[in-house]
């Protein structure tokens, strides 16, 4: 063998070498990586993202159909309605709307928990692509403990938006239409229909 092809080999062996300590070194790093994430975002961690959707929407849907409790039996009140079966089908309606609404809030609750899941996947996924690019376990630890620290804080959610305020709307437009064909036929007496102005007034205990 010349010495050049002795130099070949052993330049061949320095390169293994590096490359199995380069992949052992990864393969710490990924440990590391995978320990920090998997001791911290544990099922708990995404049930809890969850619970405390639900805790921040769910009391404002409560308090939402509580005002449009109130303001259907106001109405129904000033306009005598209270004993009929109008108030019946309202109420209906809106328990119906509250039902649906309830089932969404709880809907996007579970996706809320999903999208922090797929967050922190997708984080851990690029820490190993970058430890895998860089080969530096030291920094690949550092950065899984700091992404980790920016994934476990608390969100901010969004207000719930008015989720009767179409079922209240299409109430007013059918008092209104229920008011027109009264006065049609002769027998509107002066009330104003169920979402309407009445010239008399009426008190309603809340």
């Amino acid at each position: 063998m010349s010495k050049k092809d002795g130099g070949a080999g052993k330049q061949a062996n320095i390169a293994r070498m590096e490359e199995a300590q380069r992949q052992a070194t990864i393969r710490q790093g990924t440990d590391q990586i995978n320990s920090t994430f998997d001791s911290q975002f544990t099922p708990d961690f995404f049930n809890k993202q969850r619970d405390n959707f639900l805790a921040f929407q769910l009391p404002q849907l409560d308090g939402q159909y509580g005002d449009a409790q109130r303001q259907l039996t106001y109405n129904l009140a000033r306009n005598g309605n209270l004993d009929s079966s109008t108030r019946g089908f309202q109420q209906g309606q809106l328990q119906k709307t509250y039902n649906t609404q309830r089932t969404t809030v709880a809907d996007n609750a579970n996706s809320y928990a999903n999208s922090a899941r797929s967050n922190v996947e997708q984080a851990r996924n690029n820490l190993i692509s970058t430890l895998n690019a860089t080969g530096d376990a030291t920094q690949a630890a550092s950065s899984a403990t700091n992404q980790a620290a920016i994934l476990a804080q608390p969100q901010a959610y969004s207000p719930l938006v008015d989720a009767f305020a179409t079922t209240t709307g299409a109430l007013a437009s059918q008092a209104q239409a229920d008011r027109a064909q009264a006065i049609a036929n002769g027998t509107y007496t002066g009330g104003s229909g169920l979402f309407g102005t009445s010239g008399g007034s009426v008190r309603v205990t809340r």
